[in-house]
């Protein structure tokens, strides 16, 4: 699955007010299915979850607030839009749209569905023509393991993983220098990805100067709106302004442990966030905080 490490995180943490769910074990196991395939790194572990998610969509239809609650209604088409297959998201859409304007789904659930649903097809047009440079494909592809390897939560060692981004500077910038942002047409979708990924741990300079590039690939349907927003969040907060989208995390003297950067106009975050095909912000930051290395302590730690 997408997130660097895996550790569980407890979905169902907040009170809810009014009514209680028909149905708090549905609501429960909704809640287990979709902590099994965010955290799994077990693919056959992740193909059962979300088989059973299907299974429970085809017999019972789509869960609503009533039935189980804001979160898990919510969580749930999140697990059928995010994982598929297509003919089932389409359907889970489908049906969404009708709960929503019944008032029993919230509306992000929907735009959070429709968001996928497109960025999968763009994504699917992209894999049915192979990379124009397969040697610039598999040297992202080979920075990128290691990049993610020094920030596991196990044996994290702060200054092996500065060692390893200070190794991967030259490369990012000349590939940088050379081809821009790499797009899905040149490198597939999943090393265009990665790129990013590994430039967000690179100096602020190599950012700003892919954040326009980065934007035109998302305009073009070449790159992923998660990227953009991710580095988008992560060059507003070097500039020390705000952030949009609500990707980054960080942790200062006032308060050292992770937590969620400044955002700006936080009470639509949620909205901005489903229209890129975004989860919750609240589910995002638990997830990060739960599956982060101790990067705060390290630099305490070093201070």
């Amino acid at each position: 699955m997408r997130p660097v490490t895996t550790v569980s995180y407890l979905l169902m943490s907040v009170l809810v007010l009014g009514p209680q769910p028909s149905d708090p074990g549905l609501a429960a196991r909704i809640a287990g299915l979709l902590h099994t395939v965010i955290t799994t790194d077990n693919e056959s572990e992740e193909r059962v979850a979300t088989a059973e998610a299907r299974q429970q969509f085809l017999d019972r239809g789509l869960p609503t607030v009533a039935d189980v609650g804001d979160e898990a209604a919510y969580e749930f088409v999140v697990l059928i839009c995010t994982y598929g297959p297509a003919d089932v998201q389409v359907a889970v859409l489908t049906k969404a749209k009708r709960a929503v304007s019944r008032h029993e789904l919230a509306p992000d659930a929907e735009r959070y569905c429709e968001a996928r649903l497109r960025l999968d097809r763009v994504k699917a047009r992209a894999a049915a023509h192979p990379p124009t440079n397969t040697a610039l494909r598999d040297e992202i592809e080979r920075l990128y393991p290691t990049d993610q390897a020094v920030r596991q939560q196990k044996d994290f060692d702060s200054t092996r993983m500065q060692s390893v981004d200070r190794e991967h500077a030259a490369a990012l910038q000349a590939i940088l220098d050379r081809y821009g942002v790499p797009t899905y047409a040149m490198v597939g979708t999943s090393a265009a990805a990665h790129f990013v990924v590994l430039l967000q741990h690179q100096a602020p300079e190599l950012r700003t100067k892919a954040l326009p590039k980065l934007k035109r690939n998302v305009d073009a349907g070449q790159a992923d709106p998660e990227s953009y927003a991710m580095m988008y969040d992560r060059s507003r907060r070097d500039a020390g302004l705000k952030q949009r989208f609500g990707e980054s995390l960080e942790c200062t003297p006032q308060n050292p442990t992770l937590h969620e950067a400044q955002i700006e106009d936080e009470l639509h975050v949620n909205q901005r966030r489903a229209d890129l095909g975004l989860i919750r912000i609240e589910l995002y930051t638990q997830i990060l905080i739960e599956t982060s290395p101790p990067i705060c302590s390290a630099l305490q730690a070093g201070a």
